[in-house]
């Protein structure tokens, strides 16, 4: 059970007497927001949704501390719907839903990063992926995203935009590189777990295989070859790295034919 207590997040203020709801004589608190998948009483349900409006008045930092601990919980999906269910998602975003996408993604996240437990990142950007980019914009002031998260967030929201290119059939090794490279790979493992197989497969190219790919030569043996450093340097290695990411040159030796080929067009 996550317990995330509106009264006691709001800085400066006491939480209010418990309140006896007649369940065994046990009190709780009338600001508890308790986000579990179990059910709860319509007198409970009600003593939340009055006092939801608590939210508005505190800081956006300590919101964020909260929802953290939640993204860090076994399964945080039940958390998640439960304060949708409340309509505390709602006032962290009027877009954020806890909704069955959520709970086959959460759990797609899990198998996936088995045996490690999926980053509270990775779980965040799924939970606010279906937000076009305005809109994860104006979540990432709501809530003072940290650096991170806010670049995670950008990185899925922005990838979304491309996806149509991926997608082309035939695309070329190197043109995967070019459009997932620079990236955050937690932003690429949330679009790969949130789109098609197929998506998937070329996200997967890149993590396992691509990025990790480098020309055999470098700067210094164009220099010795007496290509000067500068643009047109930056631009023989860029063309190097595609004829490797594309398997059209597999040794340095080759490399040095396709260097010579360019240099006496």
């Amino acid at each position: 059970q996550v317990i995330t207590n509106v009264s006691r997040l709001h800085c400066g203020k006491s939480p209010r007497p418990g309140i006896n709801l007649g369940t065994g004589g046990s009190e709780i608190n009338s600001l508890a927001f308790p986000f579990h998948s179990g059910g709860a009483e319509p007198s409970t349900l009600r003593l939340l949704k009055r006092d939801i409006n608590m939210l508005d008045t505190i800081s956006r930092d300590r919101i964020r501390h909260e929802l953290e601990l939640v993204l860090k919980e076994e399964k945080p999906e039940k958390a998640i719907r439960r304060a949708d269910e409340l309509g505390v998602l709602k006032k962290l975003h009027p877009s954020l839903t806890g909704d069955d996408w959520i709970s086959e993604k959460f759990q797609k996240t899990r198998e996936l990063s088995a045996p490690d437990s999926p980053s509270p990142e990775l779980y965040l950007a799924l939970l606010a992926y279906r937000l076009n980019e305005d809109v994860t914009e104006e979540l990432i002031t709501r809530l003072g995203l940290r650096k991170l998260q806010t670049r995670t967030l950008r990185d899925a929201s922005h990838l979304k935009t491309r996806l149509n290119k991926l997608s082309v059939s035939g695309i070329r090794p190197s043109e995967i590189y070019e459009l997932l490279y620079g990236i955050h790979h937690i932003a690429l493992i949330a679009v790969s777990i949130a789109e098609s197989p197929e998506t998937q497969e070329k996200i997967t190219l890149y993590l396992d295989k691509l990025r990790h790919i480098r020309p055999a030569l470098t700067g210094r043996d164009l220099e010795e070859m007496g290509i000067q450093s500068g643009p047109h340097m930056k631009e023989i290695l860029e063309k190097l790295l595609q004829a490797r990411l594309d398997g059209q040159v597999t040794d340095k030796q080759k490399e040095i034919e396709m260097v010579k080929q360019i240099t006496h067009q």
